[in-house]
C-alpha cells in the first residue's frame, strides 16, 4: 500500500510542476546609457530570461542603427550547498551611433514567451556635444610625447540627499566616481564623521552609470555609501574621501615604420592622481522645545505594538510585559520606555530584540523589549497604558504612542503566600527564595533540670578571643572581596576591558575561515569587526567616537609607540579599502598576521 500512496505523490508533484514553471515571472529589461556623446558609437540590450518566441524592436528616432538586433545566448551555473542552479539569459543587441546634439526617443520593445506578451517602457537619450579638453603638454603635430590627463578626467564627489536637517534625523551621503579614463584604485582614506553615527550601506547593486557634469560626459561609480545620524545641532562638516588612483593613458607614438605599426601595440603608460571629495557642510537643527518628559532622543516614523500579559496570575511567579517599537528612524538609538508599576511588583532587566534593514531611504526595522516582572502581593490592579513619544520630522511635531491601559488580577499562590497578611512585604529577604517557617511548636518540659559543670568555659577563653578575631578578619576579607567583585560587575567598561582580547580572538578564527575559503569580503568585514571591536572595548571608547584619530590619540596615552598606533591604524585603513578593490590571497595572509600581532602587542602594553 505504501508503494502506491508514494507514486501517487510523486506523479501529484511531477504533474504540479509543470503549472509552477509556468507560473514563473518572465524578466524583461533593457540595459542602455541615457547620456552619450555625438559621434559616440554605443549599444542598447533588450535581456530577458525565458526563451523568447517574437520579439518585435523599438523604433528609434534621431539616431542610425548601425546593427542589430543580434540575438546571443549565455549561460551560468552555480553549486552551493550541493544544490545547483542554471541561469539562462537571452540578449538582443542594438549597435547606434548619434550624429547631432539633442534628444532621440526609443519606443516600447514587445517580447513573446509562452503565447504572452511584455514590453518595456519607452525611454530617451541625450546626445551632447562634449567640449574640448585643452592641455600645454602636446607637442607639435598633434603627438604627446609625456602622458596627458585633464584636470577633469577624474573626480569624486560626495552627494548628500538633503543639507539641512534634524539633530538625530539621516542624512545619506554617496561618493561616486567620475572617471574618462580607465584607471585602478590604489588606496583610500575614508572620512571619520565627527559629529554623526555612521551606518554603511551597501552599494553592491549600484551598476556604473554614464552621466553628463560640466558638460563632459563621464563614467560614474558609486563607491561607498553611508547614512548619517547628526548627534549634535549645529552645522557640522563632512570630511572628505581622499582616494590615490593610477589612470591609464594610451599614448599616440610617433610613427617610426610599418613594421612598428603592425607589432607594437598601444603605447600605456600609467598616471597617478590624488582626488578628493569637497567638504559638505550639513545644517542641523536643535529638536524644537517642549518635548514631552517621556522623550528620550527617538526621531522618525515609528509604530507601536503591546504584549499584554495574562488577566490573572499568581502571587510571587513571573510574567512578561512586551512592546515592539517599528518603522523607521534612528532605531539602533532607541531606548525602552520606561514601565510605570505599583510598588508591590518587581522589574527586572528589560530584554531586547532588533531587527534592522539599512536601505538609502534610512533604517528600518524594529526594537521588542521584555519586562520580567513579578507581583508579590494578591489584588486587582489597573496597570497604566506604556507610552513612547518621538520625534517626527516630517511633521515638525512630538508625538506619543499609548498602548491599552491593563487589568491585572493577582491571586495568592500554591502556599497562600501573596495574600493581602500573608503577602506583606518582608525586608531582610531575598527576591527569589521566600521561605515559609514551620508552624509546629514543641513541648515545653515543666520539671526542675538537673545542671553540672563540666570543664571549662570556651567562653572569655584565649581560644575565644582568638576565633573571634580570626572570624573577624575572615569577614572583613570576604567583605572587601564581594565589594570588588560587585564594582567588577557593575562596571561594564572594566568587563568589556577584560573581554576585549577573547571576542577579538574569536573574530580572527572566522577571519581566518573566510581566508581559507578564499572569501576576500568575508575575511574583511571580521578583520575590521576584530580591529575596531577589540580597540573599543579596550579603550572604552563609545561607537559615536570610534574615529581612527581618537583611537591613535587614546593609544599614544596609554603608553603605545606612536609608530605602533599609525601601524594599528594602517591596519584598518588597508581592511576598509580592501572591501572595495580586490586584493590577492597572499595579502590577506599578511593581513592577518599584522593584525593578531598588534593586537598582542597592545594587549601587552595596555595591560589586562
Amino acid at each position: 500500500m505504501r508503494k502506491y500512496v508514494g507514486k501517487f505523490l510523486l506523479l501529484l508533484v511531477m504533474a504540479a510542476l509543470p503549472v509552477a514553471v509556468w507560473g514563473q515571472k518572465v524578466a524583461f529589461e533593457v540595459n542602455a546609457p541615457r547620456v552619450v556623446a555625438v559621434g559616440e558609437i554605443f549599444r542598447i540590450e533588450y535581456v530577458t530570461d525565458s526563451k523568447p518566441q517574437d520579439f518585435k524592436g523599438p523604433q528609434f528616432e534621431g539616431v542610425d542603427v548601425l546593427a542589430g538586433p543580434t540575438l546571443s545566448t549565455s549561460k551560468s551555473v552555480s553549486i552551493v550547498n550541493g544544490n545547483m542552479t542554471q541561469e539562462v539569459r537571452y540578449t538582443y543587441t542594438y549597435v547606434l551611433q548619434c550624429n547631432s546634439e539633442g534628444e532621440f526617443n526609443v519606443s516600447e520593445a514587445v517580447l513573446t514567451v509562452k503565447g504572452k506578451t511584455y514590453s518595456t517602457a519607452p525611454f530617451a537619450v541625450r546626445a551632447l556635444t562634449e567640449q574640448a579638453a585643452v592641455s600645454g603638454e602636446q607637442g607639435a603635430g598633434g603627438h604627446s610625447d609625456r602622458p596627458t590627463l585633464a584636470p577633469d578626467d577624474i573626480l569624486i564627489r560626495a552627494v548628500v540627499d538633503r543639507k539641512e536637517v534634524y539633530k538625530g534625523e539621516p542624512v545619506r551621503v554617496t561618493y561616486k566616481l567620475y572617471r574618462r579614463v580607465p584607471l585602478n584604485l590604489e588606496s583610500a582614506k575614508f572620512p571619520t564623521y565627527n559629529g554623526f553615527w555612521a551606518q554603511q550601506l551597501n552599494v553592491d547593486g549600484y551598476p556604473p552609470q554614464r552621466e553628463e557634469f560640466n558638460g563632459k560626459i563621464y563614467d560614474t561609480h558609486v563607491i561607498r555609501e553611508d547614512l548619517l545620524f547628526p548627534q549634535q545641532a549645529g552645522s557640522l562638516t563632512v570630511d572628505p574621501l581622499e582616494l590615490s588612483v593610477v589612470a591609464q593613458i594610451v599614448m599616440e607614438p610617433r610613427r617610426q615604420s610599418i613594421i612598428d605599426d603592425f607589432f607594437g601595440g598601444p603605447n600605456i603608460q600609467e598616471v597617478r592622481r590624488k582626488v578628493a571629495t569637497a567638504p559638505v557642510s550639513i545644517t542641523v537643527k536643535e529638536l524644537p522645545a517642549g518635548a514631552p518628559s517621556g522623550f528620550s532622543g527617538a526621531v522618525g516614523d515609528f509604530q507601536l505594538e503591546t504584549v499584554a500579559p495574562p488577566p490573572e496570575v499568581a502571587a510571587n511567579s513571573a510574567f512578561t510585559f512586551g512592546i515592539k517599537i517599528s518603522g523607521s528612524g534612528n532605531l539602533p538609538q532607541i531606548q525602552a520606555p520606561k514601565l510605570s508599576l505599583p510598588a508591590s511588583f518587581e522589574q527586572y532587566n528589560v530584554k531586547t530584540t532588533e531587527s534592522f534593514n539599512n536601505t538609502s531611504g534610512g533604517i528600518y526595522g524594529y526594537r521588542q523589549f521584555e519586562y520580567p516582572v513579578i507581583a508579590r502581593v494578591a489584588g486587582e490592579y489597573n496597570l497604566p497604558p506604556i507610552e513612547f513619544t518621538y520625534f517626527n520630522p516630517r511633521l515638525k511635531t512630538y508625538e506619543t504612542l499609548s498602548g491599552p491601559s491593563m487589568a491585572l488580577t493577582v491571586v495568592p499562590d500554591s502556599t497562600g503566600m501573596g495574600g493581602s497578611v500573608q503577602g506583606a512585604v518582608l525586608s531582610g529577604l531575598s527576591k527569589e527564595d521566600i521561605k515559609i517557617l514551620g508552624r509546629d511548636i514543641r513541648f515545653i518540659k515543666l520539671d526542675s533540670p538537673h545542671l553540672r559543670q563540666k570543664g571549662g568555659l570556651f567562653f572569655g577563653s584565649v581560644w575565644y578571643f582568638l576565633c573571634i578575631a580570626a572570624i573577624g578578619g575572615l569577614f572583613a576579607g570576604l567583605l572587601v572581596w564581594l565589594r570588588k567583585v560587585a564594582e567588577e560587575r557593575h562596571n561594564s567598561a572594566l568587563i568589556k576591558g577584560k573581554r576585549a582580547n577573547k571576542v577579538a580572538l574569536q573574530r580572527f578564527r572566522a577571519a581566518e575561515e573566510h581566508m581559507k575559503a578564499d572569501n576576500q569580503r568575508g575575511f574583511y568585514e571580521e578583520m575590521l569587526k576584530a580591529l575596531w571591536g577589540y580597540i573599543g572595548d579596550k579603550l572604552n571608547i563609545p561607537s559615536s567616537n570610534l574615529t581612527k584619530e581618537n583611537v591613535r590619540e587614546e593609544l599614544v596615552k596609554r603608553g603605545v609607540s606612536p609608530e605602533a598606533a599609525q601601524k594599528y591604524i594602517d591596519i584598518i585603513v588597508e581592511c576598509e579599502y580592501a572591501q572595495y578593490a580586490p586584493a590577492a590571497t597572499g595579502r590577506m595572509t599578511e593581513v592577518y598576521g599584522a593584525g593578531v600581532e598588534m593586537v598582542s602587542r597592545l594587549e601587552s602594553i595596555i595591560g589586562k
